[in-house]
């Protein structure tokens, strides 16, 4: 008899599995890490981009009005603040001869316009047609900033940005003599791809050019 040839099988062994394995593993590790950085980095610059573009958007809100308002040197309380002052018949539609609801602290005379208080954190102003626009921050929550529009048909406040710092998102400082140019600063915050918060912050000049 003719002795059967042992026949040998082509395949992997174990440890060649385990290799494959393993090589699998480190190359799916990779991916996923580059992934979730891509990911992490995109909701950075998504967060960081919407930021900035409130802050933008508050900033051309406040520098229109303010560099179209007038400039008096000693001005009166402004009388369309006063109790019924806004919505006057025959101006508005009903209800008419609606108060606004001012802030605590706010100045009861003024020395300048705009005119900025430090205690009420209001920054008021007048068009050219005598009517009152107040910016306030921290009005009744501290990272936003709330805004009456100076329209005689308005007298309520409106939240116009929100998501500030909550101890310095708007601040102030005049210079110079009347009218006075005002440096307002704007500070929000965003979280990086470390989920560290940074700040970002925004200023601008204006001035009263009536």
């Amino acid at each position: 008899m003719v002795p059967h040839e042992k026949v040998r099988q082509a395949g992997f062994t174990l440890i060649e599995l385990m290799i494959s394995m393993a090589i699998g593993l480190l190359l799916l590790l990779g991916m996923t890490m580059m992934f979730t950085s891509d990911a992490k980095v995109s909701k950075t610059l998504a967060s960081r981009t919407e930021s900035l573009g409130d802050l933008y958007l508050v900033s051309q809100i406040l520098q229109s009005d303010l560099r179209g308002s007038v400039s008096d040197p000693a001005p009166a309380y402004p009388a369309d603040l006063q109790s019924g002052g806004r919505k006057p018949a025959g101006t508005c539609t009903s209800p008419n001869n609606q108060s606004v609801s001012l802030p605590d602290n706010y100045p009861s005379s003024f020395t300048e316009l705009p005119y900025w208080d430090a205690t009420s954190k209001t920054l008021t102003y007048q068009d050219p047609d005598g009517n009152t626009g107040i910016i306030q921050y921290q009005r009744t929550e501290n990272d936003r900033i709330y805004w009456l529009r100076p329209d005689p048909c308005v007298y309520q406040f409106e939240e116009i940005v929100r998501g500030l710092d909550p101890a310095s998102g708007m601040t102030v400082i005049a210079s110079g003599t009347s009218p006075k140019v005002y440096t307002i600063t704007l500070k929000s915050a965003f979280k990086n791809e470390d989920r560290d918060i940074r700040t970002l912050d925004l200023s601008f000049k204006a001035w009263a050019r009536n």
